[in-house]
């Protein structure tokens, strides 16, 4: 018989998440609605109302996306559908080749090393793409030019551990040190990977100062079977994932 008991993100840590975004929502819409009943109440010129009309759609673009952020992580919580045995190695390097054209100006250095031997994991693929995605945003975010940055597969028994990491002291790399718009991007960039994660069964954590990014599977078996070849270090250059829209 099939086994369909499922893990799911912590209940605390997704509630404390989705107040937080609710929240992140509410202020902008708030700030919509007291600049239009000003604007409403005094005579208001032509060139104020476009002054209102810009600043408004500013703060509408940042309760759109605290919407969209925040239905992702309610789906992210759901089980998923599209369940597969998967290549996490294969997956990363789709997910590489798919971004680099767009990623060749940031000038970041990237090193992949993979295991002697790979077993599957069991997850979604459109979900493992989206949290690989999510996981190269945020490094983008806390990283700067000229920087080189290590994504290693380990394989611990029973595990399939992606750890990424700056493989040298880059100094203030930390989403802190970036522009508030950017900041709140990579949070959110790791909070979505990390549901995705911990809905498959893993453990997502996060490190800062200097990076570390570690995401745990568990593999289904330790039948040598399901074993996959894959001896290689891949370096990559000019990686910069996208960020989103500003």
């Amino acid at each position: 018989m099939a086994n369909h008991s499922h893990t799911f993100p912590s209940q605390e840590k997704f509630l404390g998440t989705l107040s937080a975004s609710l929240h992140q929502m509410a202020q902008p819409l708030s700030t919509i609605q007291a600049s239009l009943e000003l604007a409403l109440m005094s005579p208001t010129s032509a060139e104020q109302y476009q002054e209102i009309a810009e600043d408004l759609l500013q703060h509408l673009q940042r309760a759109v996306e605290s919407m969209q952020f925040t239905s992702w992580l309610a789906r992210f919580h759901q089980p998923a559908l599209d369940v597969h045995d998967v290549l996490l190695s294969a997956a990363l390097e789709s997910i590489i080749a798919d971004l680099r054209r767009t990623l060749e100006s940031e000038q970041l250095h990237l090193v992949f090393i993979r295991p002697d031997h790979e077993q599957l994991i069991r997850i979604s693929v459109t979900r493992l793409r989206q949290m690989l995605f999510y996981v190269l945003q945020a490094v983008q975010g806390c990283s700067s030019a000229g920087d080189v940055v290590q994504i290693e597969i380990q394989a611990p028994p029973g595990h399939l551990a992606l750890r990424i990491r700056h493989a040298q002291d880059t100094g203030d790399t930390t989403a802190s040190g970036k522009p508030s718009r950017e900041s709140v991007v990579v949070e959110r960039a790791l909070a979505l990977a990390d549901a995705i994660v911990t809905c498959a069964g893993g453990e997502f954590s996060v490190a800062t100062d200097p990076l570390l990014i570690v995401a745990d599977f568990p593999v289904q078996c330790d039948d040598r079977s399901g074993l996959v070849s894959s001896t290689r270090v891949t370096e990559f250059a000019g990686m910069q994932p996208v960020l989103g829209s500003r």
